[in-house]
């Protein structure tokens, strides 16, 4: 089964509800809004920028094992 065949067959147990979710995911992915940062969005960023070349980072895989 193909990508495409999984994520049809996963719509048709969805409710309503959660379709809604689904489509306003897909039109968001399609067409992403662009946004202006805000001053304190690029402090941030170049922080974490920052951190990032001291090697001062978690990986991701790192956090989601250890919140389950």
């Amino acid at each position: 089964m193909n990508i495409r065949e999984k994520i049809i067959k996963s719509l048709n147990t969805l409710s309503e509800d959660a379709l809604e979710g689904v489509l306003e995911y897909i039109r968001f992915i399609q067409e992403p809004e662009e946004v202006e940062p805000t001053e304190e969005e690029l402090k941030a960023i170049t922080e974490g920028e920052k951190a990032y070349a001291k090697g001062e980072y978690v990986r991701w895989r790192d956090v989601k094992t250890d919140a389950v």
